[in-house]
């Protein structure tokens, strides 16, 4: 029996460039990645947390508030923790209630984007179409993604040489193929393929015992990823 109930969470991050003033005409120059984190233990009937593009109103605020601009003046604390408590402000009173309702965080930090540590991930290529949507959204159509699977470092060891296995499977029956054929049944979104996935590393996970608290996370592009956590026995 589980003890603690699944979860989904998604990720969304934003990119601007701006300054902000320290003492005097001191300035302290960036690039900002603000992240979006909302979470949900039930996913829409489409498979969604909330739909990407629900959150289009806060890139837009971004570009135009932040974006190129001293922070001071727009944000009481120019802080990176003062940032993002003002963008999380901002997001639950303008974004969409259904969406505000899920928003659980929003994080800001200064640079350049890291690479995922490479024994941790998966990549591959791979076309979905998703149903359900309303009419004339994007994803609706036949499209592709260049897909990153990831899993958190210290899972690995416990995983022994499941990843690998996980990596073949994704190279022999995934890449360059259509998902909703590869995995039947699937609304292919990005929180119901880390959902997916899970499942298969946990299948094979410590010769099949499973594996409690199974984390992988699945990123469309740059910008986005969706992420399940299994329940702990």
């Amino acid at each position: 029996m589980s003890h603690n109930q699944p979860l989904f969470r998604i990720g969304k991050t934003f990119r601007f460039e701006a300054t902000r003033r320290l003492d005097g005409d001191t300035y302290d120059g960036h690039s900002f990645t603000a992240e979006a984190v909302l979470s949900s233990r039930v996913l829409s009937p489409e498979g969604f947390v909330a739909d990407f593009g629900d959150l289009a109103p806060l890139k837009q605020y971004i570009d135009g508030a932040l974006d190129h601009q001293i922070l001071n003046d727009s944000v009481k604390d120019a802080s990176n923790e003062g940032i993002a408590e003002h963008l999380l402000g901002w997001a639950r009173h303008h974004l969409p209630s259904d969406v505000a309702s899920v928003l659980e965080e929003v994080r800001v930090r200064t640079g350049r984007p890291q690479p995922l540590p490479s024994a941790a991930f998966a990549a591959f290529e791979a076309s979905h179409q998703l149903h359900g949507l309303r009419d004339g959204h994007p994803c609706g159509r036949l499209h592709g993604h260049s897909y990153v699977l990831s899993v958190p470092v210290s899972a690995v060891p416990r995983l022994g040489d499941v990843p690998g296995l996980l990596r073949n499977h994704l190279r022999g029956a995934v890449h360059g193929r259509v998902l909703n054929e590869v995995i039947p049944g699937l609304n292919p979104t990005s929180e119901n393929l880390a959902q997916h996935f899970a499942q298969w590393l946990a299948d094979r996970a410590m010769g099949g015992a499973g594996w409690d608290g199974a984390c992988v996370r699945v990123s469309e592009t740059e910008t986005s990823w969706a992420e399940y956590v299994g329940g702990e026995s």
